[in-house]
């Protein structure tokens, strides 16, 4: 034939070598990974074989959560959710998912919707005995910054009628914060967060 109209086509053997030059439609994969990168057309001459991030065979189309990956001779479509969020469920912690395939067994897509939720094994469930301990832990260091806060005014104040320099106002502020102080070592954690705490002397 005179004129040739389109690209003189590679001709490859079962081996995967070249045995007349031309151009190829190849199919470049990850090195490291196996993962898909793109198709070009790649002229090639006779005697080279493929290297083997290189494929001849096209994959399928896929949406957006499978990836396409080469694992020895075939192609696979494991999913991608690479870039999502997913959260621990034992803690609750967030990572971001940078690899390809199933996420983490103890992991999952779904958020929880607060600090005191926990996983049953297929939602997020509000942990009532979680978020009553954090009360009581908070309600507690409260108290211990308040007696703390009390003993301070009531031991100054204890120096001062000691030693018989207390004013009639010191000594009326002695007995409103012992007073205070007693009523705040009466208060029950345990009641977090319906606590109703004692007014701070002025």
């Amino acid at each position: 034939m005179k004129y040739q109209f389109t690209p003189v086509m590679a001709q490859f053997d079962s081996g995967g070598f070249v045995v007349a030059a031309g151009w190829a439609l190849i199919y470049n994969t990850n090195i490291r990974t196996g993962e898909f990168v793109n198709a070009t057309y790649e002229y090639v001459s006779e005697g080279i074989g493929l290297p083997p991030h290189v494929c001849l065979d096209a994959p399928r189309s896929v949406d957006d959560t499978r990836a396409i990956v080469r694992v020895g001779n075939r192609w696979t479509y494991p999913f991608d959710n690479r870039g999502k969020k997913i959260y621990s469920t034992e803690t609750g912690a967030e990572l971001t998912v940078t690899e390809i395939g199933d996420i983490p067994k103890d992991y999952t897509l779904l958020k929880p919707s607060g600090e005191f939720d926990s996983w049953d094994g297929e939602k997020w469930m509000l942990d009532e005995h979680k978020q009553h301990q954090h009360y009581v832990a908070v309600a507690a260091a409260q108290k211990k910054q308040l007696l703390s806060e009390a003993t301070t005014q009531i031991d100054y104040l204890q120096d001062a009628i000691d030693t018989e320099i207390a004013t009639d106002e010191e000594k009326t502020l002695y007995a409103t914060w012992k007073k205070y102080r007693a009523l705040l070592n009466r208060i029950d954690v345990d009641a977090a967060p319906e606590i109703d705490w004692p007014e701070k002397p002025e």
